[in-house]
């Protein structure tokens, strides 16, 4: 192990050393040619040089072979791409931006993708037992057209009440709140959610309580639980919120807690 690291170094540092090595290979190949011609001449040959040369064999090649056993071959390609591009691109400024703006929309491109995918299909969700939840689908009774992942609320009833499947069934819907209670339009995102929403996903609250299968009946209050960001961005972060009303679309609801 100790030799290959060595050898691995020694090829590191001959790429830094590329131009002093070759005028040492160029001097050797020249030393080992002209002592060949020499014994040649010693010996009585008339055409030494050339006698010399077809001996020794192809210059050019033992010189390649060479310089892959002192270098990696493949880093020392990618470096003179590398001097060559930056060197096109120099004499051409106008191409050079195009280049950098596309790398730059590339790779920006690239991250948020990855972003959006590790957030919705590699990252588990911070919840309890996170590879135990399963996302409910209909489908005709032929089986024909895509599965729907939306219910009616007679089809959503039916399944909550009837079902033995599950431990925890609970449905959501996303949605924008209209927040104003007159004048200008204020949105925020929100959900409606059923009573088991919080229970079966395990999400304890940060103040107060969340809602419960009990405020999920006919006639009952009208109720809300705030996140964390919009509790302490539009009311910061104060326990007083507990008991106040707040008005999505034009309409009263009870604050009971924060997630």
């Amino acid at each position: 192990m100790t030799e290959v690291l060595h050898s691995a170094w020694l090829r590191c540092k001959a790429l830094f050393r590329r131009r002093g090595l070759d005028r040492d290979l160029d001097d050797e190949m020249a030393f080992h040619l002209a002592m060949r011609e020499q014994r040649l001449r010693d010996d009585g040959i008339v055409h030494a040089r050339a006698t010399a040369r077809r001996n020794f064999g192809n210059v050019a090649i033992i010189t390649e072979e060479t310089r892959m056993a002192w270098t990696f071959r493949w880093l020392e390609h990618l470096a003179q791409d590398v001097r060559y591009a930056l060197r096109s691109l120099r004499k051409s400024p106008a191409l050079a931006a195009v280049v950098v703006l596309s790398l730059a929309l590339g790779i920006g491109a690239n991250t948020a993708i990855f972003s959006l995918i590790d957030s919705l299909m590699l990252r588990m969700l911070p919840v309890e037992k996170p590879r135990e939840l399963l996302q409910v689908q209909r489908r005709s009774g032929d089986r024909s057209g895509p599965a729907q992942n939306s219910f009616t609320n007679p089809l959503w009833e039916a399944l909550r009440d009837q079902q033995d499947v599950f431990s925890h069934i609970f449905a959501w819907s996303w949605t924008r709140f209209d927040l104003a209670q007159g004048g200008a339009v204020r949105y925020a995102g929100g959900m409606f959610v059923s009573g088991d929403y919080f229970g079966g996903l395990g999400v304890r609250p940060a103040l107060g309580r969340l809602i419960s299968p009990s405020d999920d009946r006919r006639g009952c209050p009208s109720v809300a639980v705030l996140s964390y960001g919009f509790w302490q961005s539009h009311f910061g972060g104060a326990d007083s919120v507990l008991g106040s009303t707040i008005s999505l679309n034009q309409q009263p609801f009870q604050i009971i807690g924060v997630t």
